[in-house]
């Protein structure tokens, strides 16, 4: 009994501060900029002074841009007037039909339609013949790039 006391509290030990740190990062605000080499930088700190960024509010979906000379965004989760968030574009964007992309699809389906071996070359320019599972991921490639890309 004691021992399963014991064991119960080292659990309790284990857990509370994980789940206190779960607790702790619901309702934040991450700072997301380019460093000076163009890579995309996400912190729970804004970036150094000089460089433009975005606050952005994890409880919602809401986005900041703060010009550099503007300096650091206190940590307001909640949206206001005066922190100009604006509502993020979550729409899917719209792709143009290209009709190469169209055609060519439409040849490798017949290509792979026809009941002959298939020849393939791997990234080291070996020369292989399609399995049969292969030749499906690529008939199924092209008639989703058929769907995208032809009327």
């Amino acid at each position: 009994m004691k021992r399963a006391i014991t064991t119960v509290a080292l659990l309790l030990t284990i857990a509370a501060p994980i789940l206190a740190g779960s607790h702790a990062v619901a309702g934040q605000v991450v700072y997301r900029w380019l460093d000076d080499r163009g890579n995309p930088v996400n912190s729970d700190r804004p970036p150094p002074k000089g460089v433009d960024y975005e606050v952005i509010s994890t409880s919602s979906s809401m986005v900041r841009p703060v010009d550099a000379e503007e300096g650091a965004v206190p940590l307001e989760v909640k949206p206001t007037a005066s922190n100009k968030f604006e509502p993020v574009d979550t729409s899917t964007p719209k792709i143009e039909k290209n009709p190469e992309y169209c055609q060519r699809a439409r040849e490798n389906l017949e290509t792979l339609d026809l009941k002959v071996r298939i020849q393939m070359r791997n990234e080291q320019g070996e020369v292989y013949f399609l399995t049969e599972e292969e030749r499906a991921v690529q008939r199924q490639k092209a008639l989703d790039s058929i769907k995208v890309n032809c009327d």
